[in-house]
């Protein structure tokens, strides 16, 4: 069963209207520019939520460094190792 994503009302609605004052939005757009901005949050969101879960499956293993304490140059030798490209 895939979990359900919820959003706080609030934190997006101040989110957008911060937005809406920084830019030059005729509020004849709005409703078309906070749709942009909820596909923009979720793509971002599951995004990071698929890295996250291939960063556990990939650098999980308990011999295995977490990826947040790799070193930068071991972070580049793990990816060439995971690089099937």
């Amino acid at each position: 069963m895939t979990e359900r994503t919820f959003i706080d009302p609030e934190k997006f609605a101040l989110s957008f209207s911060k937005t809406v004052a920084d830019g030059n939005v005729p509020v004849s757009e709005y409703v078309d520019k906070a749709k942009e901005q909820m596909l923009a949050y979720l793509t971002a969101y599951y995004l990071v939520q698929d890295f996250d879960k291939n960063e556990s499956k990939n650098f999980g293993s308990r011999e295995d460094k977490k990826f947040s304490d790799l070193s930068f140059n071991e972070l580049l030798t793990r990816i060439a190792q995971l690089n099937k490209y």
